[in-house]
């Protein structure tokens, strides 16, 4: 009887075995993923993952496909205001760019398998949400954006897909995403930076493995790495510059002051002319257009909705009150004296208590200036506690649970079983590597952004403003 060696490797959260033969077919069988439908990703911060995980159980995103030239993921627009955002990262392929001396391949972006007399566009962010790219007719149906090699350090990505203005949709057909490579110009600028930094990055090794002083190395490194920073700032203007003459007249300058001007309006929830969509995309970031789209949607659609709820349940307009949404969901109210009527409001704003946070952590500045860890942190407490208030009536919270040993404790029998022992259930894997992140979080950082988050509203007869 052969015997087989098993191979165990282990990853945040979870110990995986696998047979190195399993591998390939399981690697082999992503070569087409799904938008995750049950996640919303219609703001930057909530990029989307895609259905199904890799071979070491981590949860597959558009990065699965760099390098797979005949796979691509499957995505759909609910209604022309949806937009669907996908996040990625290029750090493996520039790592094998460097070990292969391949730094002069472009990375391409494809949006095609757009619907049937549908027109979508394709936007691409740089890690701090800087627009670097709209994609442009690829003469094969789709749009596509080439990834600037503009310099080394940036290797998070974002790309935007939503109906172009006046375009239909259509919600029963997929459009896909996929990935391609080619040559790049010679002598690109990824190549030049990595020349300019190999000699005094090997010395700096030396001197490090011996004990010397490398301060003059470090300090090299630095000036190339500023150097190349300043670049990159220098190229993305002169991209926005250009991408802007389809919109400007000639000599006409685009200025901060009117892009705030613009920003403004679209908060207000009035109507921008296509030219003014047009260099909000160009010159506006994504959180930018994000908060302005956010504060519209609070302004004329979800105010709409909760009044109305309110008139329905014989809630004339009260004075001023506030409302404060913590992260289990729970809306609680103060300044309203009547304690039948504060019930009821309350129990109105936990029906819309997911939209105003999401809206809030939109529209907030502090929210969006938190790193992409304490965003995922709090995206995924926010879920977790919204199962648990269904699993357990409202028993048990994230605070009621510890972990110990890879183990979750303070769970009932039936819950214990679920996400102690989830099997092959991808919900419940999930969920229980949300908690161990959330609690490694807490254990490192302590408990500040969890318990202090609220999501703060003034509501004033018929207005809803974030505070």
């Amino acid at each position: 009887m052969s015997v087989v060696k098993m191979n165990y490797v282990s990853v945040p959260h979870k110990v995986i075995h696998w047979d190195p033969k399993e591998v390939a077919v399981k690697q082999d069988s992503y070569k087409v993923i799904k938008e995750n439908e049950k996640v919303p990703n219609d703001y930057y911060w909530k990029s989307n993952k895609a259905e199904g995980e890799d071979c070491f159980g981590r949860a597959l995103d558009l990065t699965w496909l760099i390098n797979k030239p005949d796979g691509y993921l499957q995505g759909r627009l609910s209604d022309q205001g949806d937009v669907d955002y996908y996040k990625f990262n290029i750090v493996e392929h520039r790592i094998l760019g460097k070990l292969h001396d391949k730094y002069d391949l472009d990375i391409i972006v494809t949006l095609d398998h757009i619907p049937e007399g549908c027109d979508y566009d394709l936007v691409l962010y740089d890690g701090d949400g800087n627009q670097v790219g709209i994609g442009q007719d690829n003469g094969s149906g789709g749009k596509s954006v080439t990834i600037p090699n503009w310099n080394l350090e940036n290797r998070m990505y974002t790309v935007k897909v939503l109906a172009k203005d006046g375009s239909p949709v259509n919600a029963e057909e997929y459009y896909h995403l996929s990935f391609q490579t080619k040559q790049a110009v010679e002598g690109n600028v990824l190549r030049q930076e990595a020349k300019e930094a190999q000699e005094y990055a090997g010395a700096l090794r030396r001197k490090l493995h011996d004990g010397q002083d490398a301060t003059e190395e470090i300090q090299a490194l630095q000036q190339i790495r500023e150097k190349y920073e300043a670049y990159y700032a220098q190229q993305m203007n002169e991209l926005h510059n250009k991408q802007a003459e389809e919109y400007l007249a000639e000599g006409e300058v685009f200025d901060e002051s009117r892009k705030e001007e613009l920003l403004s309006k679209m908060a207000a929830g009035e109507e921008l002319t296509e030219q003014e969509r047009g260099l909000l995309n160009i010159f506006a970031s994504a959180q930018e257009i994000d908060s302005a789209a956010a504060s519209a949607k609070l302004k004329a659609d979800i105010s709409e909705r909760i009044f109305w709820q309110m008139e329905q349940a014989g809630i004339s307009p009260t004075s001023s009150f506030e409302v404060s949404i913590g992260v289990d969901g729970k809306a609680q109210v103060k300044g309203i004296e009547d304690a039948a009527v504060q019930e009821k409001v309350e129990d109105i704003l936990n029906r819309f208590s997911g939209e105003l946070t999401d809206t809030y952590i939109s529209i907030n500045a502090i929210m969006q200036g938190l790193s992409r860890e304490e965003q995922y942190i709090l995206e995924a407490a926010r879920e977790i506690e919204a199962f648990l208030q269904k699993a357990t009536g409202g028993n048990v919270s994230l605070s009621d649970i510890t972990v110990e040993n890879f183990r979750i404790n303070g769970l009932d029998k039936r819950l214990d079983k679920l996400l102690n022992y989830p099997g092959e259930n991808q919900t419940y894997l999930d969920y229980a590597a949300d908690i161990f992140a959330i609690k490694n979080y807490e254990r490192m950082q302590g408990t500040g952004l969890l318990e202090g988050f609220r999501a703060r509203y003034i509501v004033d007869g018929k207005r809803i403003r974030a505070v």
